[in-house]
């Protein structure tokens, strides 16, 4: 099994699909995702030169194959047919070389709200019709990737945790999340805090991948390794991409893929691959330095920690507090409270009598704008689920009631 696999060795991955696909006369205006239909001998093509250069896992077709990058298309109602054809189609030249497939699921390309107009429940939504089919039609393993907001990666590991118990199989998931230059995503969250929070709440793999070459990856890498309960993946890009003659082009940066190899294995990664600009030469100097080496996976992570979207509070030394009530009378006015404390954390006293929608709208408006973790003194088992699924990391509790992404703590 690849859960099983990962913790004992190191697997290789495959590498870019974009670019192989615009060598193979991709157009601008064309879906790629749909050629898993149109054109599979292509598809099919590019995944087996990735087995023929030592991958042991690749990834489907699918990454824009989710109903809002589909609608740019026209076809947003093909969900399912593009997803189980990608899926069939890298399973049946995966068994030739006795290799794992990937389901790839990435962004909806939207601002999740409040920055943007994308509600959490909507993004759920979405990505649980594309991993629903992707399970169905057979996918080894998920791979949630290129995620730039710690919101939208939740929605997404939320829907796949809601489709694989709704098709009745036992799928692992890879949370794989995009560093801008400064290594914390587009939100602002670092790389602890998002490997801290989806190991927490259950993800068989974190990691990092797209973002620039593999010396800035391995510093993030460097600084999920600590914080992750599970093994961790990289799919680098090559490099930054250049304008040349009105075409992107990557420089050729196989020899740091070579060079960073070791550091990432020793900082826990067991899933490494290339993303945009990579290729199979790539994966072959990876396979070359990797393939087969067997080395187990021991986390050294503590269940020790609260976090925030921008940052993480170990609560087993002295901290301060902040404290907020909530009441029926919150307002959207009422978060400009909780920005720029002093404090290491805050504390959210719930009021009695306080209504579901208040609690969920405080939620889902004020953890943009409060960078500091949450503790809350929950009142009913209603609060606690709630803030298990709109809290956007793993959350402090002071009474006896405790979500599955909490954890109990003394102030």
């Amino acid at each position: 099994m690849f859960k099983n696999d990962v913790y004992k060795k190191v697997l290789v991955f495959d590498g870019a699909m974009g670019t192989q696909l615009i060598q193979n006369g991709l157009k601008g205006d064309e879906c790629p995702d749909l050629w898993s239909l149109t054109k599979p001998d292509v598809i099919a093509k590019i995944h087996r030169g990735y087995f023929e250069a030592g991958s042991d896992c690749i990834e489907t077709n699918t990454f824009g194959a989710n109903r809002e990058k589909l609608k740019k298309y026209g076809l947003e109602n093909r969900v399912g047919d593009i997803n189980k054809a990608a899926v069939l189609l890298a399973k049946d030249v995966a068994k030739e070389y006795g290799g794992y497939v990937g389901l790839s699921v990435g962004p909806t390309g939207r601002l999740m709200r409040p920055s943007g107009d994308l509600d959490f429940d909507e993004a759920e939504a979405v990505f649980y019709e594309q991993l629903l089919a992707g399970i169905e039609a057979g996918a080894d393993f998920i791979s949630i990737e290129t995620m730039s907001d710690i919101k939208e990666a939740k929605a997404a590991f939320l829907a796949y945790k809601k489709a694989k118990e709704n098709a009745n199989k036992d799928v692992a998931c890879l949370v794989s999340l995009t560093f801008e230059e400064n290594k914390r995503l587009l939100m602002g969250t670092p790389p602890e805090v998002a490997a801290y929070f989806f190991s927490f709440i259950g993800a068989d793999l974190v990691g990092a991948n797209c973002s620039g070459g593999a010396k800035q990856l391995l510093d993030v890498i460097k600084s999920m390794n600590g914080f992750s309960f599970v093994p961790l993946s990289t799919k680098p890009n090559a490099g930054l991409p250049k304008m040349i003659d009105g075409k992107v082009i990557y420089e050729d940066c196989i020899a740091d893929f070579e060079s960073s190899t070791e550091e990432f294995i020793q900082s826990g990664v067991r899933l490494y691959g290339g993303c945009c600009g990579t290729n199979p030469e790539y994966i072959k100097a990876i396979a070359k330095l990797v393939k087969g080496k067997n080395i187990l996976f021991e986390s050294m992570a503590e269940k020790r920690f609260i976090t925030s979207i921008y940052s993480i509070l170990d609560v087993s030394s002295k901290f301060s507090v902040y404290e907020f009530k909530l009441t029926n009378d919150f307002s959207q006015e009422s978060v400009f409270e909780l920005v720029g404390i002093e404090e290491d954390s805050i504390l959210v006293d719930i009021n009695e009598g306080v209504e579901i929608d208040v609690l969920k709208s405080f939620l889902v408006e004020s953890q943009d704008f409060s960078k500091k973790p949450y503790i809350f003194n929950i009142k009913t088992k209603e609060q606690a689920d709630l803030i298990d699924r709109y809290y956007f990391g793993v959350y402090g509790s002071v009474s006896s009631l405790c979500g599955s992404s909490g954890i109990k703590v003394e102030i």
